[in-house]
């Protein structure tokens, strides 16, 4: 049974939905951290390096495994909940052809790269297994997203984070193995698997996939697969051109600065994830999807104008206080990255909201289109300025995203911000464009403040964010019903 989608308990699910997403993001990561230090530590900078070489191979190659199935499971089931068992079955039996398919292509490309490393690649293929465990996990939890049991996922995640902590470390100090080490990753998401079957409700369980279902899902997939490996290419090219184009130096200071934005994108797609299971509904009833996902586009927009354009506006003090002084020609790469803040809310959000729809193979022109203009763009840029010019070809290639995402939103869906909320938007940013030839002696932390300040007086004098609005969230959120605290988070 779905929860209901409107009204004061549709707020307080959403709500949910984003608090339990969020501790899902934040709680393995906590105890990764932790597992990572000790092996740091206790292998040496050559053992660890090969163990981070290893790493990144096993998290490329996973791509293959997992096939950015997750969201087309997630709208499937959500617009169709009594399908779910087979949707389980049928992406279940694609997972098993397609993670001996990644096991395969880790085997040969360790082979090329960690010739001369043994253990290196020994490292990668455990490490291999381990994400075909995750594949096969995010089949399941595809099932609690859509229905919005979202709790489940969170225990999964932090019960991975724990047992894979724990079993690694205790492995590594017990051999001093690097790649007894990384079977504690695949262990942690096995038992998460484990975590997320047994949470499984009678009516999920047990509906073989019907013979069309496979065929479905697999062409049902493509464009979702072509999209994940568009957006990850996208956000990871500039950092491999920088490499190659400049010095370790200039990489150092760019890999800095971004840590701000890859944190802004794990929480916009929390949000967005937070709502993909309604818009996913929506999609389905006339009209539905326009209304739904204009609203959570303009609601993301409006969040994220304040807090771009005031950490481009404190830049400085910001990179000063995370990274030290050594890092400071880093707080001009930060300044023109904090930009890209408010466009990543669309064009992430609007990704979601086209693959509610169905409609997910303009996003794979779209990133097509906006790694060509990266790469182009880094060509001309990343020779004369470094890790600068990387953060300006970003920019620029990011706001030709914006367009097109803007385009492709209006004529699939009509789905577009309102024109008050542009305007409001470049008020906004015509703001923090006065603020910035004023003085100050804090190096930009009054100048941020003064544009929070002037941020609010706009959206209120522009009626895009009223108080009795606020005042009603604040009730849904906070109010609970009679009886709510008896029910299970689930």
């Amino acid at each position: 049974m779905t929860p209901p989608d409107g009204g004061a308990e549709g707020v307080r699910q959403i709500a949910k939905n984003a608090s339990y997403l969020l501790l899902a993001y934040i709680l393995p990561r906590l105890f990764t951290v932790v597992s990572v230090v000790v092996a740091a530590r206790w292998l040496g900078t050559e053992d660890f390096g090969a163990y981070g070489a290893a790493a990144a191979l096993a998290v490329i190659a996973s791509v293959i495994a997992s096939m950015g199935m997750l969201p087309l499971m997630v709208r499937e089931i959500a617009q169709t909940p009594q399908r779910a068992p087979a949707i389980m079955s049928g992406a279940h039996r694609v997972k098993v052809v397609s993670s001996i398919a990644m096991l395969g292509a880790t085997w040969v490309a360790s082979g090329v790269l960690f010739a001369d490393l043994p253990d290196a690649r020994a490292a990668s293929m455990v490490l291999a297994l381990g994400w075909t465990a995750h594949s096969f996990a995010e089949n399941v939890a595809a099932y609690y997203q859509a229905i919005e049991r979202m709790g489940r996922w969170t225990q999964a995640s932090a019960l991975f984070g724990i047992v894979s902590a724990v079993v690694g470390v205790a492995l590594l100090l017990s051999t001093g193995s690097l790649v007894w080490y990384c079977a504690g990753f695949g262990t942690g998401w096995c038992a998460a698997l484990v975590w997320l079957i047994a949470g499984l409700p009678p009516e999920a369980r047990g509906a073989p996939a019907t013979p069309s279902e496979v065929p479905r899902l697999l062409r049902e997939v493509v464009p979702f697969a072509g999209a994940f490996v568009g957006l990850t290419v996208y956000c990871k090219v500039d950092v491999l051109l920088l490499e190659a184009w400049s010095t370790p130096h200039e990489v150092g200071l760019y890999a800095a600065a971004y840590k701000s934005i890859d944190i802004f994108q794990a929480l916009v797609i929390v949000a967005a994830g937070a709502v993909y299971p309604r818009l996913s509904r929506a999609a389905i009833r006339p009209r539905g999807g326009e209304r739904a996902s204009r609203t959570s586009t303009e609601i993301l927009v409006l969040g994220a104008l304040p807090l771009g354009l005031s950490l481009h506006l404190a830049a400085g003090p910001v990179v000063l206080l995370l990274f030290g002084p050594e890092y400071g020609p880093a707080s001009a790469v930060l300044s023109r990255l904090a930009l890209l803040m408010p466009m990543l809310a669309v064009t992430i959000l609007g990704g979601y909201v086209l693959g509610a729809a169905g409609r997910m193979m303009p996003v794979v022109g779209l990133y097509t289109m906006g790694v060509s203009v990266n790469v182009a763009l880094n060509a001309v840029l990343v020779p004369a300025a470094g890790a600068t010019g990387a953060a300006l070809a970003r920019l620029g290639s990011e706001a030709l995203l914006l367009v097109g995402f803007l385009l492709v939103l209006r004529a699939e869906l009509g789905a577009v911000p309102r024109i008050r909320v542009a305007f409001v938007g470049a008020a906004a940013v015509l703001a923090a464009g006065l603020l910035r030839l004023a003085p100050d002696p804090t190096n930009g932390v009054l100048r941020a403040a003064a544009l929070l300040l002037a941020v609010a007086v706009i959206y209120r004098l522009g009626r895009v964010v009223r108080g009795a609005d606020l005042l009603s969230v604040g009730r849904a959120v906070l109010t609970e019903r009679p009886g709510r605290a008896r029910q299970g988070a689930g």
